[in-house]
């Protein structure tokens, strides 16, 4: 765990990547989960909560028997797999990122996304558990258990973007260790001075040898 300087939550740029002590990490953790947790519910949604009426011979979904809670379901599940998948890749690069303002931009978008697509699913949920109390009993040959597996996971990622969001903001409130930007400024200019300073040794060289 880094002890150093530190801006939002990451040190300086650099260090060797560790795949174990990545996935390890409370954000990196709990976007991993709200990726299942979309992923069950867009397949048990949109794929999983459909079924043939008996009386008409077409296909309807198990949600009150209307379309929206099958393809609701499928959008937010679907949005919350690519936007986890997305800020996963970006704790990747958070640490690998100099620039103060940019990760504190990338705290605020992460912050709001969490808390939307914390409130999104929790519609979801709410919807879904409602369409599903007033749906007519589904004869035994019937299995519903795709319907409620979508309800309860639905459920799941509320629990899991709002902890996203916690974490991002925990983040924000970190702000700036002013000695991140002393030492980041020393290693620039450090690296500036030596390379001003070989080039210089390197004229004084070719100097002395005409």
């Amino acid at each position: 765990m880094d002890t150093g300087p530190q801006a939002y939550g990451a040190g300086k740029v650099g260090g060797e990547f560790n795949v174990q002590n990545f996935v390890r990490k409370p954000h990196v953790f709990v976007r991993l989960l709200s990726l299942l947790f979309g992923l069950i519910v867009y397949f048990c949604a949109s794929s999983g909560s459909w079924t043939t009426d008996v009386k008409t011979n077409e296909e309807v979904c198990m949600f009150k028997l209307k379309s929206f809670g099958c393809h609701i379901g499928g959008v937010v599940g679907f949005t919350s797999v690519i936007g986890a998948a997305v800020f996963v890749g970006g704790e990747y690069y958070f640490e690998n990122v100099p620039s103060v303002k940019s990760r504190k931009h990338y705290v605020l978008i992460d912050l709001g996304f969490s808390c939307l697509w914390s409130f999104w699913n929790f519609l979801l949920f709410i919807y879904l558990a409602d369409a599903w109390g007033n749906t007519p009993d589904f004869p035994d040959s019937i299995s519903t258990a795709n319907p409620t597996t979508a309800i309860y996971f639905a459920l799941f990622a509320t629990f899991s973007w709002g902890t996203s969001a916690y974490f991002s903001y925990q983040r924000y409130n970190m702000g700036v260790d002013p000695a991140f930007i002393s030492s980041f400024e020393a290693d620039q200019f450090g690296a500036y001075d030596e390379t001003q300073n070989n080039s210089n040794n390197e004229c004084e060289y070719q100097t002395q040898a005409y």
